[in-house]
């Protein structure tokens, strides 16, 4: 007589132990690396915005939206989203007609801005006129050297000394909303 072998009841409750012991571990880490790889992606939209604000300013001799003359002025992208979208890529944000705004008197595309970069409202609708980063925070602040002497002097999260050797930078900021991170591009 031939017995049927199978796993008794306790080796299969140990096996579901052990992977949600396994699962316990696990799925903590993956939502750490998803939040990483969504700063340096984010990071990374901002070092294009940087190189776009540099190519411009060496095109027409200043940066665009920038209106201070103190050692450095910040711009904030919640406010000048919509301008800064039409200057950079020499088109209107919503017609996506040539235009030359800002600045941008040829119209030069200097920046293509996909979808991902643009803020989603409620209804996971894309805003045109708004930009964000990959957490949807629309707090982004750039930081251009006004007065030509190599530095600025972020206001938001700084190094030790204040200043930043650089002519343009750009930082993240939560605006006090515990869903965004705060990061910088100087990091």
């Amino acid at each position: 007589m031939k017995t049927k072998q199978a796993f008794t009841l306790i080796e299969l409750l140990m096996v579901i132990a052990i992977i949600g012991v396994l699962a316990g571990i696990l799925i903590p880490t993956v939502g750490a690396v998803r939040k990483q790889a969504n700063i340096a992606a984010s990071k990374s939209q901002l070092s294009n915005y940087v190189t776009a604000m540099t190519v411009f300013k060496s095109e027409y001799g200043y940066f665009p939206l920038a209106t201070g003359t103190g050692d450095s002025e910040e711009i904030e992208l919640v406010d000048d989203s919509e301008t800064f979208i039409e200057t950079l890529s020499g088109r209107g944000a919503t017609s996506g007609e040539p235009v030359a705004v800002g600045g941008n008197r040829r119209g030069i595309e200097f920046l293509s801005f996909s979808e991902s970069e643009l803020f989603r409202d409620d209804n996971d609708d894309v805003v045109l006129t708004r930009l964000s980063d990959r957490f949807n925070n629309p707090n982004i602040v750039i930081v251009v050297d006004t007065d030509g002497n190599g530095y600025v002097s972020p206001d938001g999260p700084t190094t030790s000394e204040g200043r930043i050797k650089t002519a343009v930078t750009a930082y993240v900021t939560s605006g006090g909303d515990d869903n965004f991170q705060d990061y910088k591009l100087w990091d």
